[in-house]
């Protein structure tokens, strides 16, 4: 994690807010959020940094779209919109480590949001450490279970790992009921029944 995203997380953490908002908004890949509630007396050039960050990421200048939102974070440290989409540009940059960090800062300042945590999950996974992926995805589901991205990731760490329980079973089950893409319901079907064969098997079976 860098010095700047480091120091900047300990005052984002030290004066996190409880119950803020939960906003709503979702895309493919690592999940954005609109903008909040203004801020104290400098909420305009905080919602200008975050809007200007915006603009960038929309272009696809992911460096300016982070120099903005850290600009609006200093002002601002509790302006968890900024710390999220932050983190889903430097995943853009490949810069997995600090996307974590930034995506923990959201997390704690929205602990009912799923999607900074699923977004923690999507990062790890990118990584390729499945099982840390696995964790925080679930952590996602405990703050809503009907998180589509969140089923969607956990089902894809617990494929990598090879893992097969009831409780995966009922989300794959779960995720069918829900799930409108066809691509992805075929592939909670293939999950389905891949968990449902590894749950047949005697203890101790060859694969």
């Amino acid at each position: 994690m860098s010095l700047w995203l480091n120091t900047a997380r300990v005052i984002a953490v030290s004066g996190a807010l409880s119950g803020l908002v939960v906003l709503s908004g979702c895309s493919s890949g690592a999940k954005r959020t609109a903008p909040a509630q203004p801020y104290a007396d400098r909420s305009g050039e905080v919602n200008s940094l975050v809007k200007r960050g915006d603009d960038a990421a929309a272009r696809g200048d992911s460096e300016a779209a982070v120099a903005h939102y850290q600009q609006a974070v200093t002002i601002d440290p509790q302006r968890y919109v900024a710390w999220n989409n932050m983190g889903v540009e430097l995943m853009k940059m490949n810069n997995y480590l600090d996307a974590v960090a930034a995506f923990r800062v959201a997390a704690d300042l929205s602990p009912r949001d799923p999607r900074p945590v699923s977004n923690i999950g999507l990062a790890y996974q990118e990584m390729g450490w499945a099982q840390d992926a696995l964790i925080n995805f679930e952590d996602a589901l405990r703050r809503d279970p009907n998180y589509l991205d969140a089923l969607r990731g956990i089902a894809v760490a617990e494929q990598n790992l090879g893992h097969a329980s009831l409780e995966s079973l009922n989300r794959v089950r779960h995720a069918l009921m829900i799930e409108p893409d066809e691509q992805w319901r075929e592939f909670f079907q293939r999950q389905r029944f891949r968990v449902e064969n590894q749950l047949r098997r005697p203890v101790g079976s060859a694969d």
